[in-house]
């Protein structure tokens, strides 16, 4: 994929992927469906172009992390994804963290 592909392909993904997100798909699933919508993008500008060869397979590689990461922003990876990292384990009793913080107002 060249640099022309990759940005209508993201175009094209990034739109789909904020329609789906305003169709009400949770933030949480937001990081899977963006790698699976980014799949599908270059997999049909792949098929359109009737380029599937093994000597692209690295530009088809490259191309699917290049969209993904356009359209990650929809979803907020970050936000997104840290979630399951702060609800993953509870902090050790009577270590550092197991006091909770208070706010002054």
């Amino acid at each position: 994929m060249d640099g022309q592909a990759i940005v209508s392909v993201s175009a094209a993904v990034t739109a789909l992927t904020q329609i789906i997100k305003w169709g009400g798909l949770p933030d949480k699933l937001g990081p899977i469906s963006v790698l699976i919508l980014s799949l599908m993008g270059v997999g049909v500008w792949g098929w359109s172009e009737g380029t599937f060869e093994r000597t692209q397979a690295f530009a088809y590689f490259a191309g699917w992390i290049a969209v993904s990461t356009s359209a990650a922003g929809i979803f907020g990876f970050t936000r997104a994804a840290s979630t399951s990292l702060t609800k993953a384990t509870a902090p050790p009793a009577g270590g550092a963290g197991s006091s909770g913080t208070l706010k002054d107002n």
